[in-house]
């Protein structure tokens, strides 16, 4: 079935089929209904037997894990990311006779042509969500009004500078308004400095310096920054957000340059723009993370963000430890 924009969000809270298919030009937004979904089987994710995530897998695989059963019971999710048109026949199989597990594809840009899509929006088992970004006139009144559900005022030019500098990528937006969540803190409210400052250039605070380092590859330095960032009371599941920001403009600006444009050109498309004295860290930072590594540590950095949600996990260290791994893995790109 294909489902509209008033029924989208009810479903994502209880998926009422077991195959359900994301797909669209905003790759931030499959991301996070794809995370929302998983998330509705309770105790799945974090548990290996009840939890796996494939990317582009070959349809046996697909089909070999919708229909595993967990050792340990429970309902299993299987997380497909880069679901393309290969799938089609294995999916054609889980709609004839559709599996006890949760499974989520989450496709790019599918066009009413698509077999994968078409299957999916004709079944009665199935469900396909559309991904498409938020229009830019719109931006304005969204972020006012979420910004209004998280219990925080923007003035109204401060929205409007927010709306005219912000993707309407979903994912995207989402990690932004959270980051200016946590910098309005006990006060509550937003005005056009405070909007400028922690957007143009990530606020200069310690917890974008750890960010900066780590994605630079300066593991002592990112050590020493989130310390800080910790001592000041930064929560690390706020720190984890702000790095998912951070990867997702970088995965934008690296697709763009894996098109054929410079550094400098794909930054200067970026919404907001990189601020001039984040230019170089930018460049750099591009430099060491291409695609397929920037997919691995959105995966990474939306795990962290699972774990730090967990009751009993030791969410300081977690966190500490995705950032290393990550400034470890760009200087290690650093010395090829």
């Amino acid at each position: 079935m294909k489902l509209d924009a008033g029924r989208v969000e009810p479903f994502l809270k209880a998926p009422s089929v077991p195959v359900v298919l994301v797909y669209g030009p905003d790759a931030g937004m499959a991301a996070a209904r794809g995370l929302a979904l998983a998330r509705t089987v309770d105790g799945a994710m974090g548990n290996p037997f009840r939890f796996v995530e494939l990317q582009n897998p070959p349809p046996d695989a697909l089909l070999a894990e919708a229909y595993a059963a967990a050792l340990t019971g429970g309902r299993r999710v299987v997380r497909v990311r880069d679901a393309r048109e290969t799938l089609a026949k294995a999916v054609e199989e889980l709609l004839k006779a559709p599996p006890e597990a949760l499974i989520i594809l989450e496709a790019g840009e599918l066009t009413p042509k698509s077999r994968l899509r078409g299957m999916v929006e004709k079944a009665v088992s199935a469900a396909a969500l559309a991904c498409y970004a938020i229009a830019p006139e719109r931006l304005p009144q969204i972020i006012a009004a979420r910004l209004r559900d998280m219990g925080v005022r923007i003035e109204p030019e401060a929205a409007t500078w927010a709306g005219q500098n912000l993707s309407g990528d979903e994912g995207m937006l989402a990690q932004a308004l959270e980051v200016l969540r946590l910098y309005a803190g006990e006060e509550k409210s937003l005005a056009l400095e405070d909007v400028t400052a922690i957007l143009a250039d990530g606020g200069g605070s310690s917890m974008g310096e750890a960010i900066d380092e780590a994605l630079t590859g300066d593991l002592a330095a990112t050590d020493r920054a989130l310390s800080l960032a910790f001592e000041e009371g930064v929560a690390p599941v706020g720190l984890i957000r702000m790095l998912l920001s951070e990867l997702m403009r970088l995965r934008v600006a690296a697709s763009a340059m894996a098109e054929g444009a410079s550094a400098q050109q794909a930054m200067a498309g970026l919404k907001p723009p990189v601020f001039f004295k984040r230019q170089a860290i930018m460049t750099k930072a591009l430099r060491l993370w291409k695609l397929p590594a920037l997919e691995q540590a959105i995966a990474a950095a939306l795990a962290a963000e699972t774990a730090c949600k967990t009751t009993h996990v030791p969410e300081h260290e977690y966190c500490r430890q995705t950032l290393l791994a990550l400034a470890m893995r760009a200087r290690n790109a650093g010395r090829r």
